[in-house]
């Protein structure tokens, strides 16, 4: 049986949230010319984007405009009702679903959200136009079974305005001619003459964009699974995969095995070697400067391996390069007095599914400022927020933690809050990256999920805080991606992350103090691109002289120079200058703890002697007193006879 039974297939594909019952919406309606046997309105209570106010809204004059990169769609919000009040804008985009998407198992919402706009306070009467950009990328999938890169399929695509995405759906429809209660004047429509297969296969770094995650799919270790379609919603609805009990093949049990590449012609870096570059001197440096060659070759072996294992909740200072230590803190809702040392007097904040369904991203940007604020005031650098895996259920475990369903929704307001921290020199770690999507099982747990899916929800929102937001910090999950743990997937952590991506910062793990986490392997995962280990554990991930090859330590000084990349350019670095002399040292309190320790362990020690050499001489005494009553009472017994 697979893992103990910690595998889950996301066999849904893209259809999470609304873009399922939007779609089978569509479809019912374009099928039979109404909702046909799906009651929408039964089982959706409040569409996705739903939202109440103390007054009422019109709009009109919506306005469709081709621009350089996409599109500009512009709409006038008019306040109709008695009292002041703020308006949200949605956009939504329909791809065409083709011949083409059926036979290439290519799926199509009816509608997702590619943009939205806030008003400012309308008072009755008002009117504001608002403008929503929308890039042309919005309308690229992820062709995993055909081309294996992005492409922009020939078709029409339909961008509408709306105040939900049932709104939407409604306002296509009848734009198509269906008789449905939805406004057709709020959507414009664009036709893509030819198939594109180029322009989004090259990421903006230059790096070719091909599937990486065909060893996440379970297609590659069950050829018979199909994925939930609308080509076929009742033959492909999801049942519990193999009753819950896999039996899983060899290949999984293969895949299932640690990897700890060698190159055996790497050479070991040099470390020791003398100089007086400091950390601070490379403030501001590019990360490819060829000073930091020179930084890092002042590292000891020692300091270079433990700054990397030793990172729970902070890292040791390293005296060499005059690199301080750094404090880390949870969580999404703030900086937190809990956890590894407490005692901070920070802010606690709504949870980030509050922060999110007020469709304000100044807001987000304000929280982020905010906190960055408390960063700076309780002194700690690194932040283990902000997190923004998907609603992919109502009931999972860290939904609270998560903005929302929507990826695009998610990634906006993770950037804004990303950028917003960081303003204030402290450090993120976006999380849990990724498909953490629910808590069961999360330890370890085995996600299985098609590489469309993959890209188009469930990592997007990463992408977007690092490319828009510019976080340098990312917390990789506890989880697997099909049989590898997330921290040492090369093509998720290096290829996507780092090669599509531009990314320049650092990964730390979630937690790994515990031999529960030894899946997590340190040299896998470095291979990989994961740099930091969250550890507290003396002994956890200490490799032994041997085991710390080449291989091992080169990949360890490029771990060690992401992060003192990421800590050179935060406020770690306040008030630390050339002169500034950085050392470990052990705190008086601590040898006054030792020192209370061991004379507790003293005074039980000859206290434990003392009680036991009473309670031995008391029993002597008892024992003696017996026998002396035993000698007069033969005395008295003998005077007797006489």
């Amino acid at each position: 049986m697979f893992a103990g039974n910690k595998y889950i297939v996301y066999a849904e594909g893209v259809y999470v949230g609304y873009r399922y019952y939007e779609t089978r919406y569509e479809d019912a309606v374009l099928a039979q010319g109404n909702a046909g046997d799906f009651d929408y309105d039964a089982q959706v209570v409040y569409p996705f984007g739903y939202g109440l106010s103390y007054t009422d809204f019109s709009w009109s004059d919506y306005k469709m405009t081709e621009t350089a990169n996409g599109f500009a769609l512009n709409v006038t919000v008019t306040n109709t009702g008695k009292a002041a009040g703020k308006e949200v804008v949605q956009a939504y985009l329909q791809n065409p679903y083709t011949e083409y998407d059926r036979a290439n198992r290519i799926e199509k919402p009816a509608v997702e959200l590619v943009g939205f706009a806030k008003t400012d306070i309308l008072q009755p009467g008002e009117s504001q136009t608002v403008q929503i950009d929308v890039d042309k990328s919005a309308m690229k999938v992820f062709d995993a079974y055909g081309a294996g890169t992005y492409i922009l399929e020939a078709g029409d695509y339909y961008l509408t305005a709306a105040a939900n995405a049932h709104e939407a759906t409604k306002n296509i429809l009848a734009a198509k001619g269906a008789e449905v209660d939805g406004n057709a004047a709020m959507t414009a429509l664009y036709n893509q003459a030819q198939t594109d297969t180029k322009t989004f296969a090259t990421a903006e770094t230059g790096a070719t964009v091909t599937a990486q995650m065909a060893d996440a799919d379970i297609t590659t270790y069950d050829a018979d699974f199909t994925y939930l379609s609308r080509s076929d919603w009742t033959g492909t609805w999801p049942t519990t995969y193999q009753n819950g009990s896999w039996e899983a093949p060899e290949t999984v049990l293969t895949a299932l095995e640690i990897t700890r590449p060698e190159d055996e012609s790497a050479e070991m870096p040099t470390f020791d070697e003398a100089g007086n570059l400091k950390l601070c001197d490379l403030i501001g440096t590019d990360y490819d400067d060829a000073r930091w060659e020179t930084l890092l070759s002042q590292m000891s072996k020692k300091d270079t391996y433990n700054l990397i294992r030793h990172a729970g909740y902070g890292t040791m200072a390293v005296e060499s390069i005059g690199a301080p230590g750094t404090v880390h803190k949870d969580g999404p809702a703030g900086i937190s007095s809990t956890l590894a040392g407490g005692n901070l007097h920070c802010m606690a904040y709504e949870p980030a599914v509050v922060l999110a369904s007020t469709y304000n991203v100044e807001l987000a940007s304000r929280r982020g400022k905010l906190v960055g604020e408390d960063s700076l005031s309780s002194g700690v650098q690194v932040w283990y927020a902000p997190a923004m895996n998907i609603h992919r259920a109502a009931n999972s475990g860290r939904n609270f933690e998560y903005y929302a369903e929507d990826p695009l929704l998610s990634g906006v307001f993770g950037a804004a809050e990303t950028a917003g921290f960081q303003s204030k020199g402290g450090i993120v770690t976006i999380k849990h990256f990724a498909f953490n999507d629910q808590e069961t099982n999360r330890i370890g747990g085995a996600m299985f999920v098609n590489e469309q899916a993959a890209r188009q929800l469930y990592l997007k929102p990463f992408e977007m805080s690092i490319v828009d937001g510019g976080a340098v910090g990312i917390m990789s999950g506890m989880n697997r991606i099909g049989c590898r743990w997330i921290g040492g997937h090369e093509g998720i952590m290096t290829n996507i992350l780092r090669g599509e991506w531009g990314y320049k910062g650092f990964v730390i793990t979630d937690q790994t103090s515990f031999n529960s986490f030894d899946y997590c392997d340190i040299r896998e995962g470095l291979a990989a691109g994961n740099d930091l280990w969250l550890n507290t554990a003396y002994n956890m991930w200490a490799l032994n002289d041997s085991e710390l090859t080449a291989t091992v330590m080169q990949n360890a000084r490029t771990a060690a120079h992401r992060y003192l990349y990421a800590v050179a350019n935060s406020n770690a670095m306040n008030g630390v200058d050339a002169d500034t002399t950085v050392k470990n040292i052990i705190p008086a309190w601590q040898y006054g703890y030792v020192a209370l320790v061991v004379f507790v362990a003293v005074m039980w020690f000859f206290g434990f002697k003392a009680v036991r050499a009473l309670w031995a001489s008391k029993r002597y005494l008892v024992k003696k007193a017996e026998r002396k009553a035993k000698r007069a009472a033969k005395k008295a017994a003998k005077a007797n006879k006489a």
